[in-house]
C-alpha cells in the first residue's frame, strides 16, 4: 500500500516526539503537551486519509534501519538523523534541498573541543535520496548540522521526519544529552533565510545547461559556482526575483572583472553599462548587500599608475550602494590588492582583498597539503623517467595580432608537450581555432575540450589529470580546486593579481618568455610554490568569507566552517 505522509504537520509530530519522550522520563514543554490531544485527533484523522493518497513511498522503503540505538528504553534512539547533500541529481535534474529550521550544534568560542557528526547522539539512518523518505511541501523538514554534516531528524517507530512543531522538543532533547557527555557546545536554531543573487550558479538541468552553453567565457561559471557554493545550502532558498508580498532576506553580487579602467576604450562602455545595472539591481532590492569577486580590468603597462588611480563615479556610486546595505566595515571582496588601492583612492573603504570566490570551491581540509604531495610526485617523475604525463593546458586569453605574445606563449606550450599527452581547454569560441591554425598539424582537434555547459564535466575531466599548466586563471583554479598541482603563467594584469591574492604557484610571463622553457619540470622549477604559505593564506580567505555571509545574516557552507575550525601549522 501507498501513501504520502503528513501527520508531520499541525503539531502531530511534536505531540509524537513528546509522547516518546514522555515515556522514557524526559520532561516535554509545557505547551507540547497541551496540543497532545488536539494533535492526537489530527493523527487519527491524517491515518484515514492516508489511504486516499498515492505516493511513490513504502513503509518498507522508508525504514531500513540501519540503526544502533543506545538502550531500546533511551530518549536518542526514538529519534533518528539521516543525513543528506543539499544538492542531488535525479534523472539529469539537480535539485536543491534545504531545511526550514536547522539546529546548528558547535563548540563555544573558548572550547577545545572540536565537534564531528560522530558526536551526535542520535542513530543514524542511511537514504540514497531524502525525498523517500519526506512529502513534506517547500522542504519544511527540521535538520541537525554538527561538524560538515546535515541530517533531517525523524522518528525511529514512524515512517516521517520532523517538521516545525517538533524543535523544542528536539532541541530540549539534544541540549540535555550533550551535556551529559561534558561536551561543551552551544545549540543555535538557524531559520531558513531567502537570498537573491546576481551571478548565481543554479542548479544544473538541461535547461540551464543551454543558458551556459552561451557564455563566451566559460570561465565565468567557475567564479560563479564558488560564489554560490560557499553559501550553506541548507539554510537558504535560492529566489530569482523579490516581492513586497515575498521579500527576500539578503541580496549577494557575484561578480569578475567588471571594474574596467581602460577609459574611453570600447570594453570600458561596455562594462560602464553593466557596473550601473548592477547599482540599479542593488537598488531594487534594496536588502543586505555583500559582493563577492568584483576586480579591475587594465592592462600590464599601467601597472605603475595603480598607486595613484582611483575608480570612475559609477564604478564609485555602485560601491557606496552597497556600503549603504551593509553595516559591516568590509562589503565588497575584491580580487587583489591592486583593486582595493584603486578603491581606497575614490575613498570606498569597504573593499577587501580576497582573490577569487573560487579559492573555496575545494572542500580539503588541507588542500595546500594535498597539492604539495602532488606536485613533488610529478618532479619525482620527471627526474627519474621518460614517463609521459597527462597534462591540461589552459589556452591563453589573447589574440594573433601581430604583437607576437600569443604566438610566443603557445610555442613554449607546444614545445613542453612534445613528450607529453596534453589536452588543450578553450574557454572562449576562438580558442579552439586560433590554436589549431598556429600549430599546424601538431594538435589535433580531439585533443581540444571546451565545457560550455558547466563545470561538472569539466572538473571531472580535470581529476584525471597529472598536472596543469594554465595561461588563464580559471583554467588554473579549475586544476586547483580538484587538488591538481598546477602552475600558472598570467598574461595580463586582473591574472597576475588573482594568482599574488591566492598566493597560487606561477612563472610571470615575462620571465616564461625569456627564458623559453621547453620542458614541464623547467616551468615547474622556476613557479617555486609555497604551499604552506598557501595554504594560511586560503584558511584566512575563507574566515572572511564567512564574516561577510554573516554580516547579511547569512551561514557559510559547513564543510568549509570545518576547514577553518581544524587549524594546521
Amino acid at each position: 500500500m501507498k501513501l504520502m505522509m503528513r501527520n508531520n504537520q499541525d503539531g502531530a509530530a511534536d505531540a509524537e516526539v513528546c509522547k516518546l519522550l514522555d515515556s522514557a522520563g524526559v520532561y516535554c514543554k509545557n505547551y507540547v503537551r497541551t496540543t497532545l490531544f488536539i494533535a492526537f485527533i489530527g493523527s487519527v484523522l491524517v491515518t484515514y486519509n492516508m489511504y486516499l493518497v498515492t505516493e511513490e513511498i513504502t513503509p518498507m522503503n522508508l525504514l531500513p534501519l540501519k540503526l544502533s540505538p543506545p538502550a531500546p528504553s533511551s530518549p536518542q534512539s526514538m529519534v533518528f538523523v539521516a543525513p543528506f547533500s543539499s544538492y542531488s541529481t535525479k534523472d539529469g535534474i539537480e535539485h536543491q534541498r534545504s531545511c526550514k529550521k536547522t539546529i546548528v550544534v558547535k563548540s563555544r568560542r573558548n572550547s577545545d573541543d572540536v565537534l564531528g557528526w560522530e558526536d551526535q547522539p542520535f542513530p543514524e539512518l542511511q537514504v540514497d535520496d531524502i525525498s523517500n523518505i519526506t512529502a513534506l511541501p517547500n522542504n519544511d523538514i527540521l535538520c541537525l548540522q554538527v561538524g560538515s554534516t546535515t541530517g533531517a531528524v525523524g522518528l525511529s517507530n514512524a515512517p516521517f521526519l520532523l517538521g516545525l512543531n517538533a524543535v523544542e522538543s528536539i532541541l530540549h532533547l539534544l541540549e540535555n544529552t550533550l551535556a551529559e557527555r561534558d561536551l561543551d557546545t552551544e545549540c543555535e536554531v538557524i531559520d531558513r533565510k531567502s537570498v537573491i543573487m546576481s551571478g548565481w550558479y543554479p542548479p544544473t538541468s538541461p535547461q540551464v545547461r543551454e543558458r551556459r552553453s552561451k557564455n563566451d567565457n566559460t570561465g565565468n561559471h567557475i567564479w560563479a559556482f564558488g560564489a554560490t557554493r560557499m553559501i550553506n545550502p541548507y539554510t537558504v532558498e535560492f529566489k530569482s526575483a523579490s516581492t513586497d508580498k515575498d521579500p527576500v532576506s539578503a541580496a549577494v553580487v557575484a561578480s569578475a572583472n567588471a571594474l574596467h579602467m581602460n577609459f574611453g576604450t570600447k570594453g570600458y562602455e561596455m562594462m560602464k553599462n553593466v557596473v550601473n545595472s548592477l547599482t540599479n539591481w542593488v537598488r531594487k532590492h534594496d536588502r543586505p548587500t555583500i559582493v563577492l569577486g568584483i576586480g579591475i580590468q587594465a592592462n600590464f603597462d599601467v601597472l605603475e599608475d595603480i598607486k595613484s588611480m582611483k575608480l570612475a563615479e559609477h564604478q564609485l556610486t555602485f560601491m557606496n550602494e552597497v556600503a549603504k546595505r551593509n553595516t559591516a566595515e568590509k562589503s565588497v571582496s575584491v580580487r587583489g590588492e591592486l583593486t582595493e588601492t584603486v578603491c581606497a583612492n575614490a575613498g570606498a573603504m569597504n573593499c577587501i582583498s580576497l582573490g577569487c570566490p573560487s579559492l573555496t570551491i575545494s572542500r580539503a581540509p588541507d588542500l595546500g597539503q594535498v597539492l604539495e604531495t602532488k606536485w613533488n610526485d610529478v618532479v619525482t617523475k620527471l627526474k627519474g623517467s621518460d614517463e609521459a604525463l597527462k597534462i591540461g593546458i589552459g589556452l591563453p586569453a589573447l589574440f594573433r595580432n601581430g604583437d607576437g605574445r600569443y604566438e610566443r606563449v603557445v610555442d613554449m606550450i607546444l614545445s613542453i608537450c612534445e613528450k607529453h599527452d596534453c589536452h588543450y581547454i578553450a574557454q572562449a569560441p576562438y580558442d579552439k581555432s586560433q590554436l589549431i591554425s598556429h600549430a599546424k598539424g601538431k594538435v589535433k582537434e580531439e585533443k581540444v575540450f571546451h565545457f560550455k555547459e558547466g563545470v561538472e564535466r569539466w572538473f571531472e575531466f580535470m581529476r584525471g589529470l597529472d598536472v596543469v599548466a594554465s595561461t588563464r586563471i580559471h583554467g588554473g583554479m579549475a586544476g586547483i580546486s580538484n587538488g591538481i598541482p598546477t602552475v600558472i603563467v598570467p598574461t595580463d594584469l586582473r591574472i597576475l593579481e588573482l594568482i599574488n591574492a591566492m598566493e597560487l604557484p606561477h612563472v610571470p610571463f615575462e620571465e616564461a618568455m625569456k627564458s623559453n622553457f621547453t620542458s614541464l619540470a623547467q616551468l615547474m622549477v622556476a613557479a617555486e610554490p609555497d604551499f604552506k604559505k598557501f595554504e594560511r593564506n586560503r584558511r584566512s580567505r575563507i574566515k572572511y568569507y564567512k564574516g561577510m555571509l554573516e554580516s547579511i545574516g547569512l551561514e557559510m557552507d559547513p564543510a568549509l566552517v570545518n576547514i577553518i575550525s581544524n587549524e594546521v601549522e
